[in-house]
């Protein structure tokens, strides 16, 4: 191994020993999506390990250091597409959990692992997990920068890229930055990796205009703490013992940018700690509007219906927060 800390300290609770379908390729994963939750190395690992989400990878990486936890001899539970039935991903592929940041430091490492498995498994191409099955899942993760990245370290000689012709002008008219974060806000754009290609195919910048919805719903964009609407999302974490115990979990907490304070209230009202019977939580309607803003609960009658006796109230308020 070349680049980075290679660690075999870890074992998932979650695998399928042998390969009898053989290995065809390599399927590229991220943590998470950032703009739900935005868990650490360690967190990801504890997963695994603990087996609370019945899910697993043979390697989590990030720059600099590479945790193998299911052997590539053996099967991991990382695709959804099942197992012993000839499946391409959890039966034929090796699966990488990718740190969902995407920094340069992330995309060499990760493009010298791919580049090491390919030196004992043959030229495996690289797969997105969303090619198994229904889920956004590696997000924007450019897999065709990782190949190049590891043909590259490979010592492979890629073909001399031909001249790209001028990009067509720009059409008259064209909304403005603002404007067309509003309208992804309002659905017209989709969700996840077709709303980025959406973008990018009408000429617009889809990291600007991601950028300006993150600020015009409160959400920051950069590395750290993570939207307090997601508090719900952290406390079930907590409660499959993805954080530990005790000062051990409220310092993971704090390190990961959540209020420890707050997601343990969440967490005693989800089990109904506190000596007596806490009542039912309010609804935060700012916290569903938010969500709703974000695409959660869909548009039309299909968010109508999920949001349920609380529609009227939420989207009055996303009105308001929409100006």
């Amino acid at each position: 191994m070349s680049n980075y800390n290679y660690l075999t300290q870890y074992d998932a609770a979650c695998f399928t020993p042998g390969r009898p379908y053989g290995i065809d390729a390599i399927t590229i994963h991220w943590w998470d999506d950032p703009s739900v939750r935005r868990p650490s190395f360690d967190t990801v690992i504890n997963l695994f390990v603990t087996g609370s989400r019945q899910t697993s990878a043979h390697y989590v990486a990030e720059a600099g250091r590479v945790a193998c936890l299911v052997a590539p001899g053996d099967r991991a539970w990382a695709c959804g597409d099942g197992i012993n039935v000839g499946s391409g991903g959890n039966d034929k592929s090796i699966s990488i959990e990718c740190n969902w940041r995407q920094s340069d430091g992330d995309y060499d490492t990760i493009a010298q692992l791919i580049a090491d498995l390919r030196k004992t498994y043959g030229d495996l191409p690289l797969k997105p997990h969303r090619n198994w099955t229904s889920t956004d899942c590696p997000g924007t993760y450019d897999l065709a920068r990782l190949d190049r990245l590891a043909r590259q370290k490979a010592g492979e000689k890629l073909p001399t890229a031909t001249p790209a012709p001028a990009p067509a002008p720009k059409p008259a008219g064209k909304l403005s930055i603002d404007q067309v974060a509003r309208e992804v806000i309002n659905g017209k754009w989709g969700n996840g990796a077709d709303r980025m290609a959406k973008l990018k195919a009408a000429g617009y910048d889809a990291a600007a205009v991601q950028a300006r919805v993150n600020e015009i719903c409160g959400m920051s964009g950069a590395a750290g703490p993570a939207p307090a609407a997601n508090i719900d999302a952290i406390a079930r974490d907590v409660i499959n013992g993805a954080y530990g115990n005790g000062a051990n979990r409220m310092n993971r907490l704090k390190a990961a940018g959540y209020d420890p304070n707050a997601v343990q209230a969440r967490v005693n009202q989800m089990l109904g700690a506190g000596g007596t019977t806490a009542a039912k939580p309010a609804v935060n309607i700012d916290d569903l509007a938010r969500r709703t803003i974000a695409g959660e609960f869909g548009n039309g009658a299909e968010r109508q219906r999920r949001l349920g006796s609380n529609y009227a109230a939420v989207q009055a308020r996303v009105n308001q927060m929409l100006g």
